[in-house]
């Protein structure tokens, strides 16, 4: 896994450095300006033309001093300051460059695109819309990008919060971010995701002693991979779990087929549908390899005198997923047994719905339970809107049970440590592939019950972020197939196999 760094944790492990080793600040600024220019002369060459906007903080003397370095290298430079320098090592390294011979413009001088422009303006820091003179040049970069210029963003482009991955306007888009020591979690989340360009991490010599404790994991393929269950020659079907899925109603059998056809695909032994009669015939049509238990049903819906049967279901399943076309005409007492049976569950999609609205069965959630909301479904039962997906997250988790609040980039807490799955493709916005993502989980959920490994706390929580990132490269292969267009929920449950086997 690639570690993360907040924008806090950044500036407390410079601190701590400089102060425990008595560098320099200025000196840690030479070494990341050498370091992005070196990063610019392998991707561009070293005579390229190269305009260096520069704030009047850290980042604009970082700016300054590689514009030294890259001149120095045989490269043509030129300055836009979008305000004077104003800490003592960007006044310092502004000097430098001035004294080195490097033309100090503003943007009316120039007409004509350079070959790349370096936006130095702001650090990791910003939580605001970039106004001013910063904010033309902002606009400015990004014109002369559509006429062919690279943007290369140091650290982070300026305008995106370096925390949350929040664009505000202008925001820099980059074809290059060069990140010193760590990404940050902006990188990754949220617009971060499509206004960095290629993130590259260049090491700036601070000692991994000074590195922080807790930092965010960015999941990758082989991560997930070799996380999940083994898979012994000598098994059986009874070996690998068996899976409760409580879903489907009358209009919406396809979310509980989607479900089901995906918790297959997800290797587990067996799978069992329970939903209301008369779409039983719909399930076994879509998804003929699962079971199906038919409950009785009222308006289309799991009515209450369900309880016995559904009760007698629970009997031998490993785990439950519960919440996929499920219907809120659905009786609030089914979820409440299942909430109380004491197996791993997770809920998603109307059983979210009815837990936001019923205090007694939010009052049910606990360690064996994983939540799994998209982000409007987060905000109902947080009761306000989501500001930041890390906090967010642990928030949903403070409810009593585990989470994966779902998004472009997904965000697990797993024990102590926030863990973001970021694969995955915009053709993946579309209804059912949610429900692919929950079948995937129950289906890894019921597999580990069955070898002995409890799901409960972080071990769930584990589950759901391998599933989660299997999911997102499934889709991308859907994508690579079909496109953003035309792909759809089934398309990503057929390209599972793929990515399960690491084919992907």
């Amino acid at each position: 896994m690639q570690s993360l760094i907040t924008s806090l944790q950044m500036r407390d492990m410079e601190q701590r450095y400089f102060t425990e080793t008595g560098t320099p600040s200025i000196d840690l600024m030479e070494r990341a300006a050498a370091a992005l220019c070196d990063a610019i002369i392998r991707h561009y060459g070293s005579d390229r033309l190269v305009f260096f906007a520069c704030g009047p903080g850290g980042n604009g003397g970082d700016g300054y001093a590689c514009a030294r370095m890259y001149a120095k290298a045989g490269g043509r430079c030129a300055l836009f300051s979008a305000a004077p320098p104003s800490t003592p090592d960007a006044i310092r390294n502004h000097e430098l460059a001035l004294a080195a011979g490097i033309e100090e413009l503003i943007p009316g001088d120039i007409h004509e695109p350079p070959d790349i422009w370096v936006d130095a303006l702001f650090g990791t820091g910003l939580s605001r819309a970039p106004e001013g003179a910063a904010a033309a040049l902002i606009r400015r970069m990004d014109d002369d990008r559509e006429r062919g210029s690279q943007v290369v963003a140091v650290d982070i482009p300026s305008g995106l919060d370096g925390e949350n991955g929040a664009r505000y306007l202008p925001c820099i888009q980059a074809d290059l971010t060069v990140a010193f020591q760590f990404a940050k979690t902006g990188h990754w989340l949220a617009d971060g995701l499509d206004v960095c360009g290629k993130v590259e991490v260049v090491d700036i010599g601070i000692p991994p002693r000074f590195f922080p404790t807790g930092m965010t994991q960015l999941m990758a393929h082989k991560d997930a991979r070799h996380m999940l269950p083994e898979k012994p020659r000598n098994t059986h079907k009874g070996k690998n779990g068996h899976l409760l899925i409580v879903a489907g109603s009358v209009g919406m059998a396809g979310a509980a087929a989607i479900c089901a056809q995906a918790a297959l695909r997800s290797g587990v032994g067996l799978v069992t549908v329970a939903c209301p009669e008369s779409i039983v015939g719909v399930i076994q049509t879509l998804a003929p390899c699962a079971m199906a238990a038919p409950l009785p049903e009222k308006h289309g819906a799991i009515a209450p005198d369900a309880l016995d049967e559904l009760a007698d279901t629970l009997k031998g399943k490993q785990a439950i997923v519960c919440g996929c076309g499920l219907s809120q005409r659905a009786s609030h007492q089914v979820l409440k047994l299942l909430l109380e049976c004491g197996l791993p569950t997770l809920l998603d999609a109307d059983a979210l719905t009815m837990i936001a609205d019923d205090m007694n069965l939010r009052a049910s959630l606990r360690r064996h339970h994983l939540i799994t909301p998209h982000p409007g479904e987060a905000a109902r039962l947080l009761g306000h809107g989501l500001t930041n997906p890390l906090a967010d997250a642990l928030a949903l988790r403070a409810l009593g049970c585990q989470a994966l609040l779902k998004g472009a980039t997904t965000v697990i807490p797993v024990g102590d440590v926030t863990w973001l799955s970021a694969s995955g493709c915009a053709g993946m916005a579309k209804g059912g592939a949610g429900d692919c993502l929950s079948g995937l989980i129950g289906g890894l959920m019921a597999q580990f019950s069955a070898a002995g490994t409890p799901m409960i706390g972080a071990r769930l929580a584990r589950c759901a972020a391998t599933a989660s990132e299997l999911h997102g490269v499934a889709g991308e292969l859907a994508e690579m197939a079909f496109g953003p267009f035309g792909m759809t929920a089934m398309d990503i449950v057929e390209a599972l196999p793929a990515a399960l086997s690491g084919r992907g």
